[in-house]
């Protein structure tokens, strides 16, 4: 692949946290009675949820097609390749979890009863601890290269923080905050897909 195609890859891995969050505040805004502090925001997308359409088309689905697009930058553009491929392949794993996510849709409330809501969650979880554990298989491809060595230790600390959110949101303890928890659990690993992308475009 040509450099202007591994910048344009890399530039989806800069748009691709930011949409979601646009697309998750703008579908939010358009249904005055959701609230994010303690609803998830799958339910943007449930089965009876008046714009799933776009939830489940320009908002999970289409992150997970440009976090694949990231992966094939992030295995190029560290260490000029030469290191483990299990972390970019972990981002492709989450991406596609995050798409099948789209096609799987929760139940209403996302309360998993029937086979697809089953799917739906499982799917989530997949997405998210594979972007989680990421990072842990970039450290040493990280540390090795002159112009990433800086991000070793970003990229660690991303992660630890990653595991304890989901950890927090996963075991379920402040229910009258899950959306607000869901949020931060989801949004520190795209907080990392976000930054790692932008240096990638300066460095390729």
């Amino acid at each position: 692949m040509t450099k202007n195609v591994y910048r344009y890859l890399a530039f989806c891995g800069v748009i691709a946290p930011i949409l979601f969050i646009f697309v998750i505040l703008a579908l939010g805004f358009m249904q005055p009675e959701y609230n994010h502090i303690t609803q998830y925001m799958s339910e943007l997308g449930a089965v009876d949820a008046p714009y799933a359409v776009i939830m489940n088309t320009v908002g999970v689905p289409l992150l997970g097609v440009l976090i694949i697009a990231f992966a094939f930058v992030l295995n190029h553009g560290v260490n000029n390749g030469n290191g483990s491929v299990i972390g970019p392949i972990l981002v492709v794993i989450s991406g596609g979890s995050f798409i099948l996510c789209g096609i799987f849709i929760c139940d209403p409330d996302c309360i998993p009863i029937s086979t697809v809501g089953i799917i739906h969650g499982y799917m989530c979880l997949i997405a998210q601890f594979a972007l989680i554990l990421a990072p842990f298989f970039m450290l040493h491809s990280l540390a090795r290269d002159d112009k990433w060595c800086n991000y070793h230790i970003y990229s660690l600390t991303i992660a630890v923080l990653a595991v304890c959110m989901a950890i927090l949101y996963n075991l379920d303890v402040f229910s009258d905050v899950t959306g607000l928890i869901q949020r931060i659990s989801f949004g520190v690993p795209l907080l990392w897909v976000e930054i790692m992308s932008i240096k990638l475009l300066r460095v390729l």
